[in-house]
């Protein structure tokens, strides 16, 4: 039996002496850790060598000016989302004696479009986006001026739109 156990049980887990891992002679650490000698930095620090600068840090070089802003030039439409730059004509046009719903109306993108809805109101628009079930794009206030805005197509009795 222990004399000096350390646990309940009386059994002592003390170790005989210090271990011993009987390490070869010239070595300071147990293998696995540390670099292995003679190496300089690790690996992924730092910029390889013979390199300026990283990529994507700063312009790239004998670049001019940046571009400007706005849509390029000689570009047909504008581009979707484009606001109109001016009041839609003055007048409220007949509706049409033909009620044909939204089909054809992606002959109106970008142009200003009178629209007749199931609901009886009518209103200039500017479509930007035509989709199967939306039309997307500015409606016009005479209060506030151009607001984007979606009409479902269902809901288009007629439509006609102008230069």
């Amino acid at each position: 039996m222990n004399i000096n156990p350390n646990n309940d049980f009386g059994e002592n887990f003390r170790l005989p002496g210090p271990p011993n891992f009987n390490f070869p002679p010239n070595m300071g650490q147990p293998p696995g850790f540390g670099p292995p000698p003679n190496m300089g930095q690790p690996p992924g620090f730092g910029p390889p060598p013979n390199m300026g600068r990283p990529p994507g840090f700063g312009p790239p070089p004998n670049i001019g000016q940046p571009p400007g802003f706005g849509p390029p030039p000689n570009m047909g439409q504008p581009p979707a989302g484009q606001m109109p730059m001016s009041a839609p004509p003055s007048f409220s046009p007949a509706m049409p004696a033909w009620h044909g719903g939204s089909n054809g109306i992606q002959r109106c993108l970008f142009r200003n479009t009178f629209i007749w809805t199931t609901s009886g109101r009518s209103f200039w628009f500017f479509p930007t986006v035509i989709g199967r079930e939306f039309i997307a794009g500015f409606r016009w206030s005479s209060r506030s001026g151009w607001r984007f805005s979606t009409i479902m197509r269902e809901n288009i009795l007629a439509f006609e739109c102008f230069r």
